[in-house]
């Protein structure tokens, strides 16, 4: 013998019951008692039909009615793990769309530092070598300045600033006197500013290029040679030291340092 739900209250219950013993549900009917002679049916425990008079045999089987059993707690297990399954699913798609949105802006933003840093590379780079460009073209005045003075060499160029204002001018006896002069003007005075201005923006954009994304990573290196090389340059021209032999010297290398440094720029330029 087994146990079932009652198909009412879902209490538990034997198969064989024909009643619920908890609600009264009927499971099995009781069996009708039917006179045999004229089809009238007749109470139980009578010993006569009422209609007709006819003794009742109550050892012929009487018609039996089942009532279907339903499972209750089978369909009702099954609405449940149907619902479970789609608040599962449900759940899962959330948490997908929202890994899948954190993953795009993820690579979104990935981009977009690249391509800051890209541009800030570049607009480094490009600042660089006008400065250098700039500083060349200074740095070669300030040569020829010094060496016709110590020489006393007649030049179109650099006599307003090697000879002082005396009659037909007089070469100055200091090299020194002739340098001054040439930074006093106002022309070349304004180029130097220009030089100095340009090194402090560099600088700041050299702080913002310190944390490269990993694939910008030999690009920053090249990029602080470059800022190196660049650096000397200017600063040389910004304030020349030394002998006339020595700044000579020491600017030629460097400027063909400042070449070599941008030569390797240009594979990160587009």
């Amino acid at each position: 013998m087994s146990m079932i739900s009652c198909p009412n209250c879902g209490g538990e219950i034997s198969e064989r019951s024909k009643k619920c013993v908890h609600c009264g549900y009927v499971l099995v009917e009781e069996a009708k008692v039917v006179c045999t002679e004229c089809g009238t049916e007749v109470e139980s425990g009578a010993a006569v039909c009422p209609k007709c008079g006819c003794p009742v045999n109550d050892s012929e089987t009487p018609q039996k009615v089942e009532v279907t059993r339903v499972n209750v707690s089978s369909v009702i297990s099954k609405k449940v793990v149907v619902s479970i399954l789609i608040a599962v699913i449900t759940i899962a798609g959330f948490f997908y769309g929202v890994k899948y949105s954190q993953e795009k802006k993820a690579i979104e933003e990935s981009v977009k530092q690249k391509e800051d840093y890209q541009s800030t590379l570049e607009l480094a780079s490009l600042m660089m070598l006008q400065g250098a460009s700039d500083a060349e073209t200074c740095g070669n005045l300030v040569r020829k300045v010094w060496s016709n003075c110590i020489y006393k060499e007649r030049d179109e160029e650099t006599d307003k600033y090697t000879c002082d204002s005396r009659g037909a001018g007089w070469f100055y006896d200091d090299f020194n006197d002739a340098l001054m002069a040439l930074y006093s003007d106002s022309s070349f005075g304004k180029k130097i500013n220009e030089i100095k201005n340009g090194q402090e923006t560099v600088a700041a954009m050299m702080k913002d290029l310190k944390n490269p994304p990993d694939e910008m990573a030999d690009a920053y290196e090249d990029i602080q040679n470059f800022y190196v090389s660049y650096l000397t340059l200017t600063e040389m021209v910004v304030n020349p030291t030394g002998s006339l032999s020595s700044f000579s010297s020491d600017f030629s290398d460097a400027d063909t340092e400042v070449s070599n440094a941008y030569s390797r720029m240009k594979l990160y330029l587009d």
